[in-house]
């Protein structure tokens, strides 16, 4: 094992000589993030706060003047504006309206009958402006409809409590850690994931067939150092970039947590909790052997190319890979598919959202570990067995 910890030096040496790469694998991520996070919270807020103190744009043809009047009263959220030329529904798809209402013609001779009218509201969900026109309209036409039913039961001579026969009291069971739980239970296992692929990725090229470019493999093969050493020693490295390239990008997220909350107390004493040394530990023993399965992967189609394009054209593809697994084991309902446990990489993601979403099932999380670790295993003795070829180190 001694030979595979001198190449593991080895590269961390020549890694050591590329300040270009230092910066962009160590220190990069502790600036992207709070700077891209930040960004996001401030444009957030100021988006939020212009759509609050703004009235919506709304189009209304009432021809009886049913709610006319009831939108008027209210300029803080409504501004009525003429009808614009052309198609409504262009026009709030173009932003030029909010919302469009059309009100049926006889809808104040309804209210006088105590008939019903209909209101056909023209949205565009697509748009927080035209979403947040259609939730003030609700909220002023469920205020409206109480006054007139409340009418309606006094002319009658009955109670208006007929009106409002009952109040929902909502209490939330989850508190702040298990919500905040549950979104990173949902994204963690994505992450990490795709971090740790693609942080051994561009080391593990350089590592492999970049050596065979720089015409440095024959020299190290010439060494008294057994092939299978140093095989295992680019592994080691490769895994340890990928480990290093997870926690680096995950520590910098925690930091930025602030600039995403606001700085909301809750939210920080949420993510507090979560980080326990139970949950971490955990979660950094289940991703060592899928990492070295990445790692193996990786180590096996760099070595065999023979040029860095190469390598990186049988890598590259495994991204696409690890991003479908990350997206499919978000979906909703998935966690409730027994036999998705027993998946390999995916009984990984399940056993960390139920990990961090405060549902951990230790034998789920058993099988998932054991799986990994074999599957690890194993490929670290296929790609040593294979790369032990010469036909396999030096392909044509």
């Amino acid at each position: 094992m001694r030979g595979a910890l001198l190449i593991a030096k080895k590269e961390f040496l020549e890694l050591s000589k590329d300040r270009k790469t230092l910066f962009f694998a160590f220190v990069l991520p502790f600036l992207l993030y709070p700077a891209i996070f930040g960004m996001m919270a401030k444009m957030a807020k100021r988006d939020e706060a212009q759509n609050r103190n703004k009235a919506s744009r709304v189009f209304l043809a009432d021809p009886s003047g049913a709610i006319t009047g009831m939108l008027q009263a209210d300029p803080k959220r409504f501004e009525l504006a003429p009808r614009p030329e052309g198609d409504l529904r262009q026009a709030v798809r173009d932003q030029k309206l909010d919302l469009a209402l059309d009100v049926d013609a006889g809808a104040a001779e309804a209210l006088r009958k105590h008939a019903t009218f209909t209101i056909a509201a023209t949205v565009d969900e697509s748009e927080r402006t035209s979403e947040l026109a259609l939730k003030r309209l609700k909220e002023a036409l469920a205020g409206q409809e109480k006054t007139w039913i409340q009418a309606r039961l006094e002319i009658l001579g009955a109670s208006p409590q007929l009106a409002e026969p009952l109040k929902l009291e909502v209490k939330n069971a989850a508190d702040p850690i298990l919500e905040m739980g549950k979104v990173m239970g949902r994204i963690l296992p994505y992450l990490l994931m795709i971090m740790m692929y693609t942080g051994s990725m561009q080391h593990g090229i350089y590592a492999t067939a970049g050596e065979k470019e720089r015409h440095t493999l024959l020299s190290l093969m010439a060494t008294r150092l057994p092939r299978n050493q140093i095989i295992l020693g680019k592994l080691l490295y490769i895994f340890s970039m990928g480990v290093i390239a997870a926690l680096l990008n995950l520590l910098s997220m925690g930091l930025s947590i602030p600039f995403m909350s606001g700085g909301s107390t809750n939210s920080m004493q949420a993510m507090a909790a979560l980080a326990n040394p139970m949950t971490l530990g955990l979660t950094f023993m289940i991703m060592v052997p899928l990492g070295l399965f990445f790692s193996n992967f990786i180590l096996l189609m760099g070595i065999q190319a023979r040029n860095t394009i190469e390598a990186g054209s049988a890598i590259t593809p495994g991204i696409f890979l690890v991003v479908f697994l990350g997206i499919f084991t978000m979906s909703p309902g998935v966690d409730k598919m027994a036999f998705l446990s027993y998946v390999p990489v995916v009984n990984v993601c399940l056993a960390l959202r139920k990990l961090f979403s405060q549902q951990f099932n230790q034998l789920e999380y058993l099988v998932a570990f054991a799986m990994t670790v074999g599957l690890a295993a194993i490929m670290t003795w296929v790609s040593t067995r294979i790369l032990n070829r010469e036909k396999a180190l030096f392909k044509a």
